[in-house]
């Protein structure tokens, strides 16, 4: 069975939230992030059976041009009949001719068989292993003395943390690559802190600013820089933090563990280089 697939226009939000909700149940987060997803660069993909919308995704393009694969969804009266490989095909389309994007990415569950499978059928081959932790804010700490690091502070500060993170921040479960672009412009949008005595923090989210806090990359005295995270969570009346760091970094780990963060899972990245 062959698929459309066309660029989202903004009226169709309510047929998207359909689709998420009928895929995912009480997790979605399309409506929330809409007004993001169709002002930011990058295209939502809508696949449809004739009339009727059956599959979603959307393709980010992160400030370095990298792609960024998310929020694929087939209603379940349509999975396993080739809406997913649609969309694939669709946004590695725009990717490459479009975009021209030099690297493809998408997030999974190392156990996700069929959404892994999916991806290295279309050439998402590199393989980065992360795990996520979660926090319920509980109490207001000292801020430490941190404050806003701009794009000068934030370059010199956290491109030397680079190999300690894997070589990705993830916010939102966004992974983007550490490198002097993308450090640039989350540094414009105000995700960077420090204070004067080396201690850092990447802090923020993407879309759903009011829902949680992502700690992207920590540096120096973790426990501080997560103190000063707690009291912002606090500040900004958001309930919950969430760290999603490069398995390999077991100081990290052993940090949030101490200081009352929850395991959430295990995650991995597959990756096309064009």
């Amino acid at each position: 069975m062959r698929y459309t697939v066309k660029i989202a226009q903004f009226s169709d939000l309510d047929e998207v939230v359909a689709i998420e909700k009928a895929t995912m149940g009480n997790y979605t987060y399309a409506d929330t992030a809409w007004n993001y997803f169709m002002n930011s660069k990058g295209d939502f993909l809508c696949a449809y059976d004739g009339e009727q919308m059956v599959g979603i995704a959307h393709i980010a393009i992160l400030p370095d041009g990298c792609g960024w694969f998310e929020a694929l969804r087939v209603h379940p009266d349509h999975q396993n009949q080739g809406v997913g490989k649609a969309l694939y095909e669709k946004a590695l389309d725009l990717a490459e001719n479009r975009y021209h994007t030099p690297a493809f990415s998408m997030y999974t569950g190392p156990r996700n068989v069929r959404s892994s499978g999916l991806a290295a059928r279309y050439g998402l081959d590199n393989v980065h292993e992360f795990k996520e932790y979660t926090y319920s804010v509980r109490e207001t700490k000292d801020n430490n003395g941190f404050r806003y690091a701009d794009w000068k502070k934030a370059e010199e500060v956290f491109l030397p943390l680079k190999d300690d993170f894997g070589g990705f921040i993830s916010i939102n479960r966004t992974m983007y690559n550490i490198n002097a672009t993308n450090i640039r412009a989350l540094a414009d949008d105000g995700f960077f802190y420090c204070d004067d005595e080396g201690n850092c923090i990447c802090l923020g989210s993407r879309f759903q600013q009011g829902n949680k806090l992502f700690i992207g990359m920590i540096g120096g005295d973790y426990r501080k820089g997560l103190e000063f995270a707690e009291n912002l969570a606090m500040a900004k009346n958001v309930s919950n933090l969430t760290c999603t760091f490069a398995s390999r970094n077991t100081e990290l780990e052993e940090t949030l563990k101490q200081y009352g963060f929850t395991f959430v899972g295990d995650l991995i990245t597959r990756e096309k280089v064009f």
